[in-house]
């Protein structure tokens, strides 16, 4: 199957798996993608849809996936595709059936977009695109229905060996004989050699008798029969398992199972306790879930070192039809939306600290908990305020991620019900401007930040007031008029300092610092940034640091101090990649370049340059769109491209660009160096490469393809491909456009 999958995308450009559901199509697909993942140069993404139930969020999550920072209000579709469309990678979008219109007309505009993309879909229907291949994944190999195979046979059928791996897995003495042969395959075959079906039934056998197994399968099947006329036997199989699954269960278990079924994502231990309690004890909780694990309703995997749970999406699905209308669905409800607040205000009121990379690390775990949690306060009469608190103390998660749109659009939704001015509203209403003005969304943004200061001088909110100030400082920054900006920066920062909010005391002051040095107030900046970096390293935050810390380098800059502004972003940098923050990142690779460029290293600061594009390209505007920043951007590149000449200048840059982010902060950081038994030969020109590998390194450079280097060498072709590729692995590069600004920078070109 997987070979003729391969097959497939290598004529096809889209290529649906269909299925019944628990076919194994996700299995299937996850095969294909670990046998392809060296196939593309730009990687195989996986993207799990099942607990996604709001297709506005479709593309976020995709982008989500990829790594990229929404940091434009033309996302989602428009900058995917245009981040797609250089690209070399297969997407996989898995259990696509709930969200066949939004795939469908994603794939169409990726597809138009990129041409060297290949996307997989897994789904019970086609997304019904022109070029669409469909794959129909069959169901496991088994014995004809009249047929008795031998004892030594049965291991060539999937279906039947799937079942014995299984039950011994469950009852270690289980064997296959004579006598039980026959009942074995016919349970296979009453589950159409379903995997998903085998293994539930297999588990079965801790308390029942394959002939019992077969007898209550056969009377389920009756009971849908004479229920469900006109539907395909096929198409009853799993459902039919899993409502006699649970009918087996006890009375408590299939409580538990229905409120699990609230969890979207998964959930840990102290989630099932808190949010399942009702009329359960802790331990009672703990032991029905042991219970379910124990029958495969529930799957228990290690996530770094702890034990999180999940239902496979049709049993989510059943659990979820059996809570609705039962007494007990709003109290668990409820239990969940108060448990994923909880967790939230934690994470809010403890992000200026020392555990923010555990505060971020658990809330990308529980997202789909968390958005089901803001749905269920949208649609719960008295739950706005809940709603709109919940989505403002994400704040730092939306932008720290990425995730600014989806922030925006739990906060509009929010804003947009009818309700009073309210300390929540307020709240609600600065950070929904925040991330506004941090798309460049000005025009959305400024009603916002009036209504905000109109409802703070209403409700006498300080806090709101603060904050209202400093946005107004940050559009005026971004649109390039200081005077303006420093105004209200200075105001929000004593404001934010009476009301000993450390959080708004180190954002405002990283616009500030930056504004006073583009100023050349440079004294007052140098002791702001000390003051702020201070207050970072008392409360352990490295978050907010890492902007600081390339203010410091801005600074450094101003003053004429090349290195000392390099180190500090180098010190940035590396914060930065803690966090995968991009737009620190992207800073740092700017002012790196800045230097190198000042310091006649005019390759390198190509290189970082094209580096730096890249970043802006996933996150947006270059530089949070501030005018005064980007001048010094320009005057760079266009010091450089003078310098090294329009082709000189381009293959550094395009390498730059070609570099993954992690590659490309190593360059910057002076981390790829050769290891010893790499280095080159007394007087060797070549560095690591040796002089055959140094002779294709030259002629990759003037572009020459595989085989016209074999030609020219007179060697055979797969011996030039060999070069190329231990050229490639020596140096750490992925293309050859990074071979061709390596060997630019090594004849002689000035560099670092």
């Amino acid at each position: 199957m997987v070979a003729d999958i391969k097959r497939l995308l290598s004529v096809s450009r889209l290529v649906t798996l269909t299925g019944v559901g628990g076919a194994g199509k996700t299995r299937l697909a996850l095969r294909v993608a670990a046998e392809l993942k060296r196939a593309f140069a730009d990687g195989v993404w996986f993207v799990q849809l099942a607990a996604l139930e709001d297709q506005a969020l479709l593309t976020q999550t995709i982008a989500s996936t990829l790594g990229l920072h929404d940091r434009t209000t033309r996302w989602p579709i428009p900058a995917l595709t245009e981040y797609l469309s250089d690209k070399q990678l297969l997407l996989i979008l898995d259990n696509c059936e709930h969200l066949r219109d939004a795939c469908a007309v994603l794939a169409d505009a990726a597809l138009r977009a990129a041409p060297n993309l290949r996307i997989l879909a897994t789904s019970r229907q086609a997304l019904g695109l022109t070029g669409e291949h469909l794959y129909q994944v069959p169901t496991m190999s088994m014995p004809e229905p009249d047929q008795l195979p031998p004892l030594d046979a049965i291991s060539q059928y999937e279906a039947v060996s799937l079942f014995i791996d299984r039950a011994v897995a469950v009852q270690p003495r289980f064997t296959v004989t004579e006598a039980n042969l026959e009942t074995l395959i016919r349970i296979c075959q009453r589950l159409d050699g379903l995997p998903l079906a085998i293994e539930l039934a297999a588990v079965w056998l801790r308390t029942l008798s394959l002939d019992e197994i077969l007898e209550g399968l056969n009377n389920r099947y009756r009971l849908l029969e004479t229920t469900n006329q006109g539907v395909l036997p096929r198409h009853q199989t799993l459902p039919a398992l899993i409502g006699w699954s649970y009918d087996l269960c006890s009375e408590a278990e299939r409580t538990l199972w229905a409120w699990l079924s609230v969890f979207s994502g998964g959930f840990d231990r102290p989630a099932a306790e808190a949010v399942c309690r009702g009329d359960l004890d802790a331990d009672e909780v703990v032991d029905l879930l042991a219970a379910l694990v124990d029958k495969s309703i529930v799957i228990a995997e290690e996530h770094e070192r702890q034990v999180r749970y999940r239902l496979l999406e049709m049993i989510r699905q059943y659990g979820q039809d059996r809570l609705r209308g039962q007494s007990s669905e709003h109290a668990v409800r409820q239990r969940h939306r108060e448990y994923y607040a909880h967790m939230v205000e934690q994470a809010w009121q403890q992000w200026p600290g020392p555990d923010q990379h555990r505060w971020l690390a658990r809330l990308r775990t529980e997202h789909g908990n968390i958005r089901a949690a803001l749905e269920s306060c949208l649609a719960e009469s008295g739950q706005l305020d809940r709603c709109l608190r919940m989505a403002g103390e994400l704040w730092f998660f939306w932008v720290a991620t990425g995730l600014t749109s989806e922030g925006r659009r739990w906060l509009e939704r929010g804003l947009a019900l009818d309700g009073p001015p309210s300390h929540a509203r307020a709240f609600a209403l600065w950070v929904a401007a925040y991330l506004c003005v941090f798309q460049q969304d000005f025009a959305t943004a400024m009603p916002m930040i009036a209504e905000c200061r109109r409802d703070a001088e209403e409700l006498d909110d300080a806090h709101a007031a603060a904050w209202a100030v400093q946005l107004s400082g940050m559009t005026a920054f971004s649109e390039g008029d200081l005077p303006q900006a420093r105004a209200h920066l200075e105001d929000c920062l004593s404001m934010h300092r009476a009301l000993d909010n450390t959080l708004g005391v180190l954002d405002g002051s990283f616009y500030l610092i930056a504004v006073t040095a583009l100023q050349s107030n440079l004294c007052r900046a140098a002791a702001l940034c000390d003051e702020a970096i201070a207050i970072c390293d008392s409360r352990g935050e490295q978050w907010l640091k890492s902007y600081l810390l390339w203010d410091k380098g801005l600074v450094a800059w101003q003053l004429g101090d090349g290195e000392q502004a390099a180190e500090s972003g180098r010190d940035a940098l590396r914060l930065a990649r803690q966090f995968n923050e991009q737009w620190v990142i992207g800073f740092c690779l700017e002012m790196l370049a800045w230097t190198a460029g000042a310091a006649g290293q005019h390759v390198r600061s190509a290189r970082l340059l094209g580096g730096a594009q890249a970043i802006w390209r996933r996150v947006g505007a270059p530089l949070f769109g501030m005018r005064s920043l980007i001048q010094h951007r320009e005057r760079c590149l266009a010091e450089v491209r003078k310098a090294l000449g329009r082709a000189g200048f381009a293959a550094p840059f395009d390498s730059g660009a070609s570099m993954p982010v992690d590659q490309v902060i190593a360059y910057a950081l002076d981390e790829h160096q050769p290891s010893p038994e790499q280095q080159p030969a007394e007087g060797e020109a070549g560095g690591p490469l040796t002089r055959r590998e140094m002779e294709v390194a030259e002629l990759v450079a003037l572009g020459l393809s595989n085989k016209a280097i074999a030609d020219k060498l007179v060697v055979a072709r797969r011996t030039a491909e060999a070069h190329v590729e231990h050229i490639l692995s020596k140096l750490g590069f992925s293309s050859r456009t990074q071979i061709a600004a390596w060997v630019a920078e090594h004849r002689g070109t000035p560099g670092p």
